[in-house]
């Protein structure tokens, strides 16, 4: 059992077209997402230190864990939220690791 202070959503990939012109291939633009799935995460690094040309940026790397699925979780990218629906970053995933003890995935983003 987790205690929810969040939900992730997994990015949906769906596949471009191909040039009718060209015969290469055209980036989808359309970004769609499954439905959101309770978690728990938590921060394992966390800075707004980050500069660049002037600019400044986060680092920012999350441990999720969430409930074991009935499909095996195979997204590439997700979106977390916090509880009240603000958007906490899109991630991509790291890594995968069951917790067979306690039936949950843990996520590294």
């Amino acid at each position: 059992m987790i205690i929810q202070n969040g939900y992730i959503e997994a990015k949906i990939k769906s596949a471009g077209d191909i040039d009718p012109v060209t015969g290469y291939p055209v980036k989808s633009y359309d970004e769609s997402y499954a439905s959101a799935i309770p978690c728990q995460y938590i921060a394992n690094q966390y800075n707004q230190l980050g500069r660049s040309r002037g600019g400044s940026f986060t680092i920012a790397q999350y441990q999720i864990l969430i409930e074991q699925q009935r499909e095996p979780f195979t997204a590439e990218q997700i979106r977390l939220t916090d509880m009240s629906g603000e958007i906490i970053g899109d991630f991509s995933v790291i890594a995968v690791e069951p917790i067979e003890a306690v039936c949950e995935l843990k996520i590294t983003v």
